[in-house]
């Protein structure tokens, strides 16, 4: 068993990278890179898919539509473009452009609509303050009715720490906190950079650093997980999160909750 919390680093390739599969009740995650005029297409099956667009441009046909997905330069300097799918469905994709696609999976309930997200229906919101700043963009969220899938993008500002007060979603206790996995892929900018990701639990039986690396990614299963760039370096990290209800209540680590009032 690799715990409550893991790392993966892997070298991407063209095609698909499976980042998470297998290991996580609710998500799995690849990333697809594609050079111009490349496709990829497969049969959802009983999942459900949240594409994100990081770079490129690209059209998906699904369900007798197209749907083009793009342009954008790379995630720090352009907005995303999304795409849902219920599941039950095939879908293609093709590359205008070399392309790099985030593609998370979770069990479809067979409910729901497919979906494109447009850069103007982002909800983007500036959270935290000294020291803690970053800008959050939510992409599915409210912006669609999936079955598990919550999918947005978090970038923090240089020397900024994000996920801060830390919190924690890993207990079924409604109303005040659900149940949620989690994971995070990550970009640096520039993208020699690093920053650091700590996760741990309230007994500290689990209490662990990792060095984050342009191309990381970071599972939770449980815990608080705070996350911090080096000085000089732009950190984004995509999150997917995906449990037994779509619901985003989390609880505050009580040492660090007086900050709120700070």
């Amino acid at each position: 068993m690799r715990g409550i919390s893991y790392q993966v680093r892997r070298r991407l390739k063209k095609g698909r990278n499976w980042l998470v599969n297998g290991g996580l009740e609710y998500i799995r995650f690849s990333i697809l890179l594609l050079k111009a005029g490349d496709e990829f297409k497969e049969d959802l099956g009983k999942e459900e898919l949240g594409i994100v667009l990081l770079s490129g441009e690209v059209e998906v046909n699904v369900g007798g539509g197209i749907y083009r997905l793009g342009p954008r330069r790379e995630v720090f300097s352009e907005s995303a473009y999304g795409l849902y799918l219920p599941g039950r469905m095939k879908w293609r994709v093709r590359a205008v452009k070399e392309s790099e696609l985030a593609l998370a999976y979770a069990p479809s309930k067979g409910e729901g609509e497919k979906k494109l997200i447009l850069p103007d229906e982002l909800i983007i919101q500036e959270r935290g303050k000294e020291h803690y700043q970053r800008r959050v963009v939510d992409i599915m969220v409210s912006q669609v009715k999936a079955s598990h899938l919550l999918i947005g993008e978090t970038f923090s500002y240089a020397g900024q720490w994000s996920s801060y007060p830390p919190h924690r979603h890993d207990r079924h206790n409604p109303p005040e906190e659900y149940r949620l996995e989690e994971i995070y892929f990550y970009k640096l900018k520039p993208d020699k950079g690093f920053g650091l990701q700590r996760v741990y639990n309230d007994a500290r039986s689990f209490d662990r650093a990792y060095v984050i690396e342009n191309n990381d990614l970071v599972v939770f299963k449980e815990g608080y997980h705070p996350v911090v760039s080096a000085p000089g370096y732009e950190l984004y990290y995509l999150w997917v999160l995906a449990g037994p209800e779509r619901v985003m209540k989390v609880i505050d680590d009580k040492a660090h909750s007086w900050l709120h009032n700070f």
